[in-house]
């Protein structure tokens, strides 16, 4: 066949048509042909009653397809009836309007500081407590009625970083004239003391933090006339807990020209540092800045592995943690899949098990069990749980990685299986290093 020759004749098509019949084109869900254009609706007979049509919820909801509207009624002329919606086993708090509260800050009220975007938390964590009107009134500062606890109590919210019954608040556009106001207020509250400490703070957030420079400037207005006033108190500036409490002076800036004060027993604050903001500095080649969250808890709980104790760390690598009790003379052992840091590999006291925390069981008695972990909380929350039951260890120390929403309902539920697996003295808190996770603390009963 010569290269120039005739094309090729194409394929013949089939001549056979496959017929499909109407019962077979119903069968397999073909919609039927659609109307002419033009043409008359299709009138239904008498005896035919309008096909129920679907709500919009139950177009959304799986679960409720086939609902008939309640608009519709059926060829007697009566509505259908609807089924009912299941109900939400656990509803959600009504937190969103609280946050949208414009009702100021009043004289009586409890001013509570925490980072931005965690006002929410705060909220539902009081509504939880059973607490009156909680609100915000400015970001990262909640407002309420009433405070967690007894009086006389050592205050406890977790996703608060300070707290303070406000017993007097200064609105004044210039500086010297707000110090004025506030000095004429505490002095009168602090006459008799021996000794108090004085903070003036923002808020943790991005217009509060516009204003430190301003709060350093009152905080040294306030500090030459309350030292004027107040001759025979004497006033430290880094409070520490002790077992004698001392008044803790409570400022915070929240505007340019309005500030709140208020006076809370060292004994029974939030934080000791100002605003809550507790900055730990640690000097070393530390492998994470995992180190300083728990450097923050140690400050927070008052105490630390001493040297010899044994210690366990799950979820180790890279060994932050590892490392700061390292630096306590402890002895550690570290479990984790992963790698340690190849320089604390070097230290005697430390022993990596390469494996999961989930399996691993300690031969003896520990001191401590601390635990930092990226896993599903109640999981490892059930884990630690059998460490309780068990009689592995005395003292607990966990990190919990929590949802994006309904924080503070999952404290709880963590709280609950710890106290059931057999721990007291519980505390959680959203320290000033950690992110969307808190730091729990408990010990064996």
């Amino acid at each position: 066949m010569s290269r120039n020759g005739p094309p090729a004749a194409a394929p013949k098509r089939a001549r056979g048509k496959v017929r499909v019949v109407k019962s077979d084109q119903k069968r397999r869900g073909k919609p039927e042909p659609a109307q002419k254009r033009g043409a008359p609706p299709k009138r239904r007979g008498a005896h035919e009653t309008p096909r129920p049509r679907a709500t919009p919820d139950a177009r959304r909801d799986p679960h409720a397809r086939g609902v008939a509207d309640p608009r519709l009624r059926n060829a007697h002329g009566e509505r259908p009836e609807r089924k009912p919606e299941p109900a939400d086993p656990a509803p959600r708090l009504d937190s969103e309007a609280r946050l949208r509260s414009q009702d100021p800050l009043r004289v009586g009220d409890w001013l509570w500081t925490m980072r931005e975007g965690s006002e929410r938390d705060v909220v539902e964590e009081l509504m939880l407590a059973g607490k009156a009107d909680p609100r915000g009134v400015g970001p990262a500062l909640v407002a309420s009625r009433a405070a967690p606890g007894k009086a006389g109590d050592r205050l406890e919210l977790t996703f608060a970083r300070q707290g303070f019954r406000v017993t007097g608040i200064a609105r004044a556009p210039v500086l010297a004239e707000l110090a004025s106001e506030l000095v004429s207020e505490l002095s009168a509250r602090l006459a008799g003391a021996e000794t108090y400490a004085l903070q003036v703070f923002v808020p943790d957030s991005t217009a509060g933090n516009l204003l430190s420079q301003r709060a350093q400037e009152l905080l040294l207005l306030l500090t030459a006339r309350l030292d004027a006033a107040l001759p025979g108190a004497k006033r430290i500036t880094d409070p520490e807990r002790s077992l004698t409490s001392i008044p803790l002076v409570q400022v915070c800036l929240y505007a340019p020209d309005q500030a709140a004060a208020g006076i809370v027993p060292t004994d029974q604050a939030l934080s000791l540092a100002q605003g809550g903001r507790a900055r730990m500095r640690l000097s070393g080649d530390f492998p994470s800045r995992a180190a300083r969250k728990l450097e923050e808890a140690f400050a927070w709980l008052g105490v630390s592995p001493g040297p010899g104790e044994l210690c366990v760390d799950l979820g180790a690598a890279p060994g932050g943690w590892s490392w700061l009790l390292l630096e306590r003379r402890a002895r550690v052992i570290a479990i984790d899949p992963a790698r340690m840091d190849a320089k604390l590999m070097q230290n005697r006291r430390l022993q990596h098990v390469q494996g999961s925390a989930f399996d691993f069981a300690p031969e003896e008695t520990v001191d401590w069990l601390f635990c930092d972990m990226a896993w599903r909380p109640l999981e490892v929350a059930e884990m630690l749980a059998r460490w309780a039951r068990r009689r592995y260890t005395r003292l607990l120390v966990a990190n919990f990685k929590l949802p994006m929403k309904r924080k503070a309902e999952m404290v709880q539920r963590l709280r609950s299986v710890l106290e059931e697996g057999g721990y007291a003295s519980i505390r959680a808190r959203q320290l000033y290093h950690d992110r969307d996770e808190i730091t729990l603390t408990a010990r064996v009963r």
